[in-house]
């Protein structure tokens, strides 16, 4: 059984890492075919602003042409984002894709700067349009089709984990919002209602400029190695505290992104009684554990201290209770009680018994009435190999041999203020 969990343990990160690739290459192809779609939407665009004349529609246009760039320099991003490290990017080329989310939300800074300065111009102009109802059927035809791409982007975006696609599909949003506030702007130009145009143009700019400043601010920030997900950092915090008695604390916790990936470590303090194995056994599971919160977390690494234990508590079985000179029991069928003791580096700094029921002596009550004791090491008593594991692997605590000339408990003490 644990041949075949390690087996499926081992392919489980081959797994993840093709399912990445595929959705990367999935994020490339649509990525090229929306560069296609907006390049005639924007020609479309173009054409109906030079003809009707209108400034709110030759901004759109322009802003169409500015998501193109945007598109491709997702592309470029997604396609370089699954190189594997080389000997001068030993930490992969996952930043790229970030770096060109940061470059579509600069694109869409400067176009928001371009309209606002355009609509300024052109605020006490008054000209009638042409060409109208073309004008509106491109209008319409840009709704329909942003809203397309808004879903298309939006999905992959979600599936690639890239923030250069949530960057181009907010700007498909925003053409929605854009295109609905050109039509109005045309019925208005119908009208020969003043003023209408310009304040629409101001309006869009500034729609405009707000979303590409949140979207730089994020991808700077990701540059950075700034990133927060508070709910990420729980489910991370909460696998931690599941093996609370195997990790006692966890000193710092953080994550960062890279491109479409997650990449973490951990800083922990280790119960110090438990065994090397353990140790590296249960990391490597929390580890994985951590991994299949999210797809996209490429690495998550511990890193772990042992520290010395301050106080130490001691179980040590016993026959009969007489204190310190209690006679230490060999097996546990003679086991009537435990005397339980908490040493420091130099002495006992106190100690007590409690009798041990028959019932207490099956092994999962056995187990728990000593966790409940919260005991680190115990003396043995021919244990049982169930008991044994059980106390050792799940819970952590140190088995002591007993020792054939050390019949009080007095003396069973003294030898391990020497060995702890």
């Amino acid at each position: 059984m644990f041949s075949e969990y390690g087996l499926v343990m081992g392919f489980f990160p081959h797994i993840i890492e093709l399912m990445n690739t595929h959705a990367l290459i999935e994020g490339e192809r649509v990525a090229k075919r929306t560069a296609f779609e907006l390049t005639a939407l924007a020609s479309l665009k173009l054409v109906a602003g030079l003809l009707t004349g209108m400034t709110v529609v030759i901004a759109d246009a322009i802003s169409s042409f500015t998501d193109i760039l945007g598109i491709f320099a997702s592309y470029i991003g997604l396609h370089l984002s699954r190189r594997t490290s080389s000997k001068n990017f030993e930490y992969g080329y996952y930043r790229i894709e970030t770096f060109a989310a940061l470059l579509v939300s600069l694109g869409i800074i400067t176009l928001g700067v371009l309209i606002i300065w355009k609509g300024i111009g052109t605020f006490y102009i008054t000209d009638e349009g042409h060409f109208r109802p073309f004008a509106v059927t491109t209008t319409l035809l840009s709704i329909f089709h942003s809203t397309r791409l808004y879903k298309r982007l939006h999905e992959t975006a979600k599936k690639t984990n890239s923030p250069s696609l949530k960057a181009n599909a907010d700007d498909k949003k925003n053409d929605i919002v854009v295109g609905i506030a050109i039509l109005i702007a045309i019925a208005a130009d119908y009208r020969e209602i003043p003023y209408v145009e310009g304040i629409i143009t101001l309006l869009i700019a500034i729609f405009i400029l707000k979303d590409g400043i949140i979207n730089a601010k994020e991808s700077l920030f990701y540059l950075l190695d700034y990133w927060d997900d508070p709910t990420l950092t729980r489910q991370i915090r909460k696998i931690f505290h599941q093996e609370r008695e195997l990790i006692t604390v966890v000193k710092h916790l953080r994550l960062r992104r890279a491109g479409n990936f997650i990449f973490g470590e951990a800083y922990v303090e280790i119960n110090p009684f438990a065994g090397i194995q353990d140790l590296r056994e249960e990391l490597d599971l929390v580890s994985e554990k951590i991994k299949k919160l999210n797809p996209y977390i490429r690495d998550f690494s511990i890193f772990s201290h042992i520290s010395k234990a301050g106080r130490i508590k001691v179980g040590i079985p016993v026959k009969s209770n007489h204190g310190l000179l209690s006679p230490i029991a060999h097996t546990l069928r003679q086991t009537n009680a435990y005397l339980f003791a908490d040493l420091d580096d130099t002495k006992v700094r106190k100690f007590y018994v409690r009798k041990l029921s028959a019932s207490n002596k099956k092994p999962l009550n056995f187990a728990n009435f000593l966790k409940k004791e919260k005991v680190n090491i115990l003396i043995d008593n021919n244990l049982h190999s169930l008991i044994y594991f059980n106390l050792r692997r799940i819970h952590h605590i140190l088995i002591y041999p007993q020792f054939a000339d050390t019949k009080r408990v007095k003396e069973a003490l003294e030898l391990m203020l020497i060995d702890t």
